[in-house]
């Protein structure tokens, strides 16, 4: 016999309910057990009495796994149930000796009967990042519990991810086009053509630059690969030009794919299934932009290309944006949803085609906003995506850390993303986009996370865009919005402590997306001065430095100040401290009254230095540079 199978004699407690025979239930002393265990035992066939003179048949329970990861469902079966009336039987869930509901604060977890089959089944969804351990399940018929041989039990339990380092800087490159298409300089001004984007991936003091390898768009433009026409050539010509320059950079490259979204007004082409979406207003489903999730074509060529990053040998990471469906559609997977999550149908519902199941679905959604269909919507298709994910690394054999972008409100799970379950399906790096947010929402952002998740559960990374109209402040400029919440998102996403690194999105923007009024330079500085932030507070640093205005000084175009450094490294440094833009500050040594525009500065092992400064810019940047090695800057505002 498995293990997970127990048999059990169905044992009424008489001292507490009793069934009667139209399915009611009413305390002992208003039936008459005789005369029911007599009806019973007619309407069974004389079936065998257990100890309360009640005819049970002898039933059998399947628990279906031992242990599940969070994107995991967990069925329960029961078996040779006889004339047992359905709806009497529920299960509860416990863990550490609490109730532990099913998603939906379902406490009594039904058993519905699998369609064309003598089969119940009853389905535990763990909550979003449920703990994991031991959970333990309970089976009721009506109000009394029954009892088995042995207790019925199984283990939620978490993926530890891939290891990477602490205050990780990755630098993003999201262009479709051919880079050569493309007049490209350099931060320095000496470096032309595709070089340059690695030059300015240098600057931003990137650990890695990760390019679009991967997309399918429908634009009229678009230039389709030779011999598999369902890729646009350029991004991943892209990769082949770019990765060759990583080594000269010490910079690694990871290669992406979007996955289910394509952009362009003609739509999923039509090697593809197409996601639906529903016009509430008007009652009718449409096509959406997003590929579905149940295309098999879709997720096979994933797996095909992810095998080429694999293979690729200047590859170090592979990842996924876009793993996902829409907010508002995926309405065409409405039977396997229906089917998985054990969703109770009305007796009509076979009958219906497949369009008006797929609007019941939609409605149920957008227009009745039934908040237990919203919740289990949202989890399956994490669940689903999850799944997708696992797969690719399977089929594909990735060995390579896995990062996939996903969205940063609510941890993403209004568009069917969860970052516990990708962690569990196989997802190395978590790079959350925080970006697409005002000043306001992104204080609740950070709220959201600090709720949800831990930063000890996996290796969360944030992000935002270079966008002068999405980095809005009443105070600051758009560079210095993106240092602001940069610092904020990398330091207080949880509350136990900082996210693993930064990444910048991206490349493109910076050069020719909307910068407003501002130089690609002021935002490059603004995110490498996050960097250093991040890693100072990580203590990954040779130096710690400290910056202090002085506000006794009253001068409304002046700002005075000193800056603290301190060599907490294993050797002497010599340092020279300077502006950027070069002199627009001006410095003096402590106890000197000499003025430089830099000035150079040897500090000994726990040396620490003081270094007077004033300046009219105050957008301006501090630079510290280590002879022969980095550059760490720090922003004025």
């Amino acid at each position: 016999v498995n293990d997970n199978v127990n048999y059990f004699n169905l044992v009424n407690n008489t001292e507490k309910l009793n069934e009667v025979p139209n399915g009611e239930y009413r305390e002992k002393s208003e039936i008459n057990i005789e005369r029911i265990s007599k009806n019973k035992s007619e309407n069974s066939g004389g079936t065998s009495k257990n100890s309360s003179g009640i005819s049970i048949p002898e039933i059998k329970i399947v628990v279906d796994k031992k242990e599940i990861y969070h994107y995991q469902i967990q069925n329960v079966y029961i078996y040779d149930y006889g004339k047992l009336i359905v709806s009497n039987f529920h299960m509860k869930v416990y863990h550490r000796d609490s109730l532990a509901p099913s998603l939906g604060m379902i406490l009594d977890i039904p058993f519905l009967k699998i369609k064309n089959k003598p089969v119940l089944r009853a389905l535990y969804l763990p909550s979003w990042n449920a703990d994991d351990g031991l959970y333990r399940i309970k089976l009721f018929y009506g109000g009394t519990e029954l009892k088995t041989p042995s207790i019925l039990s199984f283990i939620v339990k978490r993926r530890k991810p891939k290891e990477i380092k602490d205050g990780l800087s990755v630098v993003d490159l999201e262009m479709n086009k051919n880079v050569n298409e493309r007049i490209i300089r350099g931060i320095s001004g000496k470096i032309e053509g595709p070089e340059g984007i690695l030059e300015w991936a240098s600057f931003l003091n990137a650990d890695a630059l990760w390019i679009l390898s991967g997309e399918t768009t429908s634009f009229a433009t678009r230039k389709p690969l030779k011999g598999r026409k369902y890729w646009d050539s350029g991004p991943i010509d892209n990769l082949k030009i770019l990765e060759k320059y990583a080594e000269k950079y010490n910079i690694k490259i990871g290669a992406y794919i979007i996955s289910f979204f394509v952009p362009g007004r003609n739509g999923v082409p039509d090697r593809y299934k197409s996601g639906l979406g529903y016009n509430s207003e008007k009652d009718y489903l449409y096509r959406s932009r997003h590929i579905s999730l149940g295309s098999e074509k879709r997720i096979n060529d994933l797996i095909d290309l992810s095998k080429q990053f694999q293979n690729d040998p200047y590859v170090s990471y592979i990842g996924f944006d876009f793993i996902r469906t829409g907010r508002a559609d995926g309405y065409e997977l409405v039977d396997e949803f229906v089917d998985e999550m054990n969703i109770k149908l009305d007796q009509g519902w076979d009958s219906r085609d497949e369009t008006e199941k797929i609007k019941w679905l939609a409605r149920k959604i957008e227009v009745n906003r039934d908040p237990i269909i919203i919740e289990k919507w949202r989890w399956w298709r994490a669940h689903k995506v999850a799944l997708i994910i696992k797969k690719i690394i399977k089929e594909a054999k990735i060995t390579k850390p896995v990062w996939v972008y996903t969205l940063g409100w609510e941890h993403g799970k209004e568009h069917g993303q969860d970052p516990v379950m990708f962690f569990d399906a196989g997802v190395d790096i978590d790079a959350v986009m925080l970006y697409e947010a005002n000043h306001n929402q992104y204080k609740k952002m950070m709220a959201q996370w600090q709720e949800y998740i831990s930063s000890k559960q996996g290796n969360i990374i944030i992000g935002n865009c270079v966008d002068y109209k999405l980095l809005d402040s009443d105070t600051l400029t758009p560079p210095q919005e993106l240092y602001r919440r940069n610092v904020i998102g990398a330091n207080q996403l949880f509350k136990d402590g900082p996210a693993k690194g930064i990444f910048f999105h991206d490349i493109y923007r910076l050069l020719w997306g909307r910068k407003g009024n501002y130089k690609s330079w002021q935002y490059a500085l603004s995110f490498v001065s996050s960097i250093f932030n991040m890693r100072q507070s990580l203590g990954t640093t040779d130096i710690l430095t400290d910056i202090v205005i002085d506000k006794n000084i009253k001068n409304s175009d002046q700002l005075f100040g000193y800056i603290y450094l301190k060599n907490q490294g294993e050797h002497s440094l010599d340092l020279c401290i300077s502006s950027f833009p070069y002199g627009t500050v001006n410095f003096r040594l402590d106890n000197s009254d000499k003025i430089n525009r830099s000035k150079n500065v040897k500090l000994d092992l726990f040396d620490i230095k003081r270094i007077a400064f004033s300046t009219d810019k105050r957008d301006a940047f501090l630079q510290v540079q280590i002879t022969n090695r980095c550059s760490y800057f720090f922003p004025l505002h």
